[in-house]
């Protein structure tokens, strides 16, 4: 009875603390005021006072200067809306090239991107190209795309055949190249599988280079090592597209891993027998460190050329290596080659969104055949580079290549690492 008694008051001693509390919250605290502030609103209510004489917090002078290049100058010039400039837009290796752009991305209510552009070089190239791009069809699963576009590429270079070709024999050719591409793309598993299958034709004319103090190509070469020389095709295409794409947005470099191939037919049309097959892969890993603000970049890439029983791969259409996109301490289109393998490493540190900086090594080689590829024949480079960027995507970047064959400074406006892209 004890024991029931004891547990009966310690209750009605816990409901009577209980019943005061709530009151002494009611009352204001007990004070008699009838509505004193309690300490908490006191606290807050000072907060809210000391808020209001605060300046707001401004970026440091350094990177409130590049927001500025980003926002008013990098996002009007590479991000038109209407009619603006188009930098770049033909292959390196043509000089700085300039021209009109219209681009509207937003019609039919934003499922419609279309860009329409026209370049001339220093060098005296000359391009131009119109695209349209359904997307976001299907609630996102499906993209239309089709573009037509011109290249007259005046002076190109061409070494010779093979991982032994001598820089002294240097000679150049012209290649107008005129294309028509139309795509379908199935995008799936929210957005990082893209599979999809592209018809097209390429008109292709090879003429005699116009850089002067250099030997044309049809003076050193021979159609017999140099096939397409003097007989050019005309080619209906067809391309298979696999993409992987796992990356993640990152502060100034995306992180994850990107996954690419693509299987491009040749159906020669004028019986010049060059019915081939061009595949490419690539695997680019993006590994963050310190918060974003510090990158490592990884990038292999294979292309090769397999022609069918007794036909030949047109040389303007070899896969190359040397330039700004793979070897950077060689010339452009150094190596010609059935088959190209290259590797890229950099470690890029990041300024600010806007501004990067990239010490970088490159390493690959060409081969003539598939049972070739492999380590043998190696070239390598290294170098530095500063970029210019608009959000995830590179604009204007500056690299300089060191190698056996010299230094090369490249300054070009487009993304090292981007995707994989067409060269015809």
């Amino acid at each position: 009875m004890r024991i029931k008694f004891v547990r009966h008051s310690a209750l009605l001693l816990i409901a009577g603390v209980t019943l005061s509390v709530c009151a002494f919250a009611q009352d204001g605290g007990g004070d008699g005021g009838g509505g004193a502030v309690s300490r908490a609103d006191s606290i807050e209510a000072a907060e809210v006072e000391k808020s209001k004489h605060l300046s707001p917090l401004e970026p440091p002078p350094g990177e409130e200067k590049f927001d500025h290049i980003q926002t008013d100058i990098l996002d009007r010039i590479f991000n038109p809306y209407g009619f603006g400039l188009k930098f770049g837009g033909i292959p390196t290796g043509g000089g700085f090239s300039l021209g009109p752009r219209y681009a509207r991305p937003d019609m039919l209510g934003g499922y419609l991107d279309s860009s329409t552009f026209a370049v001339g070089s220093t060098h005296q190239w000359f391009g131009g190209q119109t695209s349209l791009d359904f997307h976001n069809l299907l609630n996102g699963h499906l993209e239309l795309r089709t573009d037509g576009g011109y290249l007259d590429a005046a002076s190109v270079y061409y070494f010779g055949e093979g991982p032994d070709s001598s820089k002294k024999a240097m000679t150049d050719f012209g290649r107008e190249f005129t294309t028509a591409h139309f795509a379908a793309l199935g995008h799936f598993w929210d957005q990082k599988l893209t599979l999809g299958y592209e018809a097209g034709g390429l008109f292709a004319h090879i003429v005699p280079g116009n850089r002067g103090g250099l030997p044309t190509a049809e003076q050193v070469f021979t159609e017999a090592n140099t096939p397409g020389l003097v007989q050019q095709s005309n080619f209906v295409t067809g391309t298979t597209i696999v993409q992987m794409d796992f990356r993640r947005e990152g502060f100034s470099n995306p992180r994850g891993l990107l996954l690419e191939a693509d299987d491009s037919q040749f159906f020669d049309e004028s019986g010049h027998n060059s019915n081939f097959h061009l595949l490419q892969s690539q695997a680019t890993y993006y590994v963050p460190l310190t918060n974003g603000m510090r990158s490592f970049v990884f990038r292999l890439r294979n292309v090769s050329a397999f022609a069918e029983n007794h036909q030949t791969v047109p040389f303007y259409l070899q896969p190359t290596l040397g330039g700004p996109d793979d070897l950077r301490g060689f010339d452009r289109y150094r190596y010609y080659g059935n088959g190209v393998s290259v590797a890229s490493t950099e470690y890029r540190w990041s300024i600010s969104q806007t501004l990067e900086m990239a010490i970088f090594g490159d390493g690959g080689n060409v081969y003539t055949r598939p049972g070739l590829i492999g380590f043998r024949d190696l070239h390598g480079d290294g170098g530095v580079g500063f970029r210019i960027k608009n959000k995830q995507a590179t604009v204007m970047r500056l690299d300089v290549g060191f190698s056996a064959e010299g230094v090369h400074v490249w300054f070009v406006f487009n993304d090292l690492f981007g995707m994989l892209y067409r060269t015809f």
